[in-house]
């Protein structure tokens, strides 16, 4: 039987086989009548828990290790794999979140830049609030900020903006807010729509949320390219609204926005109809000197606009403003000064300004150690000075030596601003008096050589104002600066030209010295000048002439100089002033006497000048 057997199966067919047991699984798969366990279902779970882990214990040992590449690298695998859970990867972000605020590792973050664009779209609150953060932390870093501009997240930010969660939109604001700090930044976010949601984040219950929505339009107001959208969306309204918000750095941020959208004549004045300069005496009162500094920076730039600038006077501020001159900050009083300033460009405005008190603070701003408060109160001086019924109560302040002092400031914006409140200050007698009593000879010759043509133009000013009147014109003529005031009738500024051209003119009414004006070689120079393009320049020559022809001592060197064609081209000048002068000039020269010596001559012009 056994044998029959093992001769049956010997002569089993080719190719054949006994058929194998089925096994246990696959037969109760095919046969079961209930629910069924798929092996991949089941090590989906199994996969989340080890990969976790795996995530936890590389965390655990780069603890206090700066993020390398390698790490990242394995982050990044994680982050892109479907089988990791989202509580695994947003524990992934938080950890590289951690990392961005380094500048050397923010640099490694920017390099895998890759899955960001599916982690903002990730239906966990928590990857969104992470990813968005992180593009936050990358854009704070200008080094970083163009790789966040070059992967285009910026639709996605945006479209975050609408999100239910309050966390998810600030960390999105904010990430937009220093993506806006880039011009192409600022570009991208335009062009992503983030103006659309603007009015909506403006009413956000949370501070972070408008803060950062102020930042972004304050990056986005920064460049005209871009200033111009901002302005077309129309938002003066909500963002003077929120100059009243309980949270300082909400209104620092509108602040900002005003200030750089009034630079724009016609949005200056929807900032004023909006209300701001309601809400301004508020803003003064501020314990946060931000605040209060661009406040009184915002002040300016409405004040700085003749088509706004009577709002802000009709506003009656300058009291408030003059009591800042004595805040503990130095950009507060430079923004104060700012607008006092540009304040005073108006009559009504420097009468304001003078009756503020301000005056009464001045020595105390001359001195400051900051640059640009010393800038402004003497631009501020200046605009007071420009006008006679409110240079009066300059003079009155006796600020001529504080002035004279500042004439070797370093800063040459300074003593350019200096130079032009003297000048003014001595178009008065009084004026000019208190100027060369406080030394301010001595410093001119300095300022005539000036690499600024301001300075050279107002110290040539200063001294045309001096040398107006006798009693002062002694002091100049003293001071010899002939040669300097006729080596600036060669200068490259028609301003300086004409201050050098009326000085001399005012210098050569006195006989001694129009000799030394001759001699520093002015009449060299005339004839370029009579063809100068400013008829001030053109009137002041030939007021110059007239005064050197007058006298017969110099009378001859002016015929030697054959400038008759040039003055009588001057006939048929379009100013009545250059022709009127140039006639003068002419009447004098034909008093000529070819008999007269020299000695004789000059006895005769003590005579005329008697």
């Amino acid at each position: 039987m056994l044998y029959h057997s093992l001769t049956s199966s010997s002569l089993m067919p080719p190719l054949t086989r006994q058929r194998t047991p089925q096994s246990l699984h696959s037969e109760w798969s095919r046969n079961s009548l209930g629910a069924t366990i798929s092996i991949h279902a089941f090590a989906k779970p199994v996969m989340k828990v080890m990969y976790h882990r795996a995530v936890l214990d590389l965390i655990k040992r780069q603890r206090d290790i700066p993020l390398s590449a390698e790490t990242m690298q394995i982050y990044t695998s994680y982050l892109g794999c479907k089988y990791v859970g989202e509580t695994t990867k947003a524990l992934i972000l938080r950890e590289i979140f951690k990392s961005v605020s380094s500048g050397p590792e923010a640099h490694v973050v920017a390099d895998f830049l890759v899955s960001y664009e599916q982690l903002l779209d990730s239906t966990t609150v928590m990857v969104r609030c992470w990813t968005s953060l992180i593009l936050a932390g990358l854009a704070f870093h200008p080094s970083t900020r163009g790789a966040v501009v070059v992967a285009q997240l910026c639709p996605q930010l945006v479209t975050l903006l609408g999100d239910g969660n309050g966390d998810i939109v600030e960390g999105a604001c904010c990430a937009l807010s220093h993506i806006s700090c880039d011009l192409e930044g600022a570009k991208a976010v335009v062009e992503a729509g983030a103006l659309e949601t603007v009015q909506n984040l403006f009413m956000s219950p949370r501070a972070g949320v408008r803060r950062w929505t102020s930042e972004m339009l304050a990056g986005l107001t920064f460049d005209p390219l871009t200033r111009n959208a901002v302005i077309a969306a129309q938002l003066c309204p909500q963002l003077v609204a929120l100059l009243g918000d309980d949270d300082a750095a909400v209104v620092d941020g509108a602040c900002t926005v005003l200030i750089q959208l009034s630079c724009d004549s016609d949005v200056a004045k929807a900032v004023v109809e909006a209300g701001a300069l309601e809400t301004v005496q508020n803003l003064f009162t501020s314990p946060r000197a931000g605040v209060r500094r661009w406040a009184s920076e915002m002040l300016a730039g409405l004040a700085f606009d003749p088509l706004t600038r009577n709002a802000v006077i009709a506003a009656q501020l300058c009291p408030q403003l003059v009591a800042l001159l004595g805040d503990d900050d130095a950009a507060v009083v430079e923004g104060v000064c700012t607008t006092l300033a540009h304040i005073s460009r108006d009559l009504n405005g420097a009468k304001a300004v003078i009756e503020a008190g301000v005056l009464e603070t001045v020595q105390n701003l001359l001195t400051s150690p900051r640059a640009g408060v010393q800038r402004w109160t003497s631009e501020m001086l200046a605009k007071l000075a420009f006008d006679p019924s409110a240079r009066k109560a300059v003079i009155a302040a006796q600020l001529c030596p504080q002035l004279v002092a500042l004439l070797g400031d370093d800063d040459a914006a300074v003593v350019e601003g200096v130079c032009t409140t003297l000048a003014h200050i001595s178009r008065d007698l009084n004026g000019a008096k208190a100027g060369i009593e406080a030394g301010v000879l001595e410093t001119v010759q300095n300022l005539l050589t000036s690499p600024r043509a301001g300075v050279r133009r107002w110290t040539s000013e200063m001294l045309a104002g001096l040398t107006f009147d006798p009693s002062t014109r002694k002091a100049v003529i003293a001071a010899q600066l002939c040669p300097q005031l006729v080596a600036l009738l060669g200068d490259d500024d028609a301003a300086v030209v004409e201050g050098a051209c009326c000085a001399l003119s005012h210098i050569s009414c006195d006989l001694d010295v129009a000799k030394a004006v001759v001699e520093a070689g002015a009449l060299e120079t005339v004839q370029n000048l009579f063809t100068s393009p400013r008829a001030g320049v053109r009137r002041w020559t030939s007021e110059m002439l007239a005064g050197l022809a007058f006298y017969r001592s110099t009378r001859n060197a002016v015929i030697a100089a054959q400038l008759c064609p040039q003055l009588v081209a001057l006939l048929g000048d379009d100013d009545a002033v250059v022709v009127e002068r140039g006639c003068c000039a002419l009447a004098h020269i034909s008093c000529d006497y070819a008999n007269i010596t020299t000695s004789g001559s000059m006895e005769m012009d003590r005579q005329d000048a008697h």
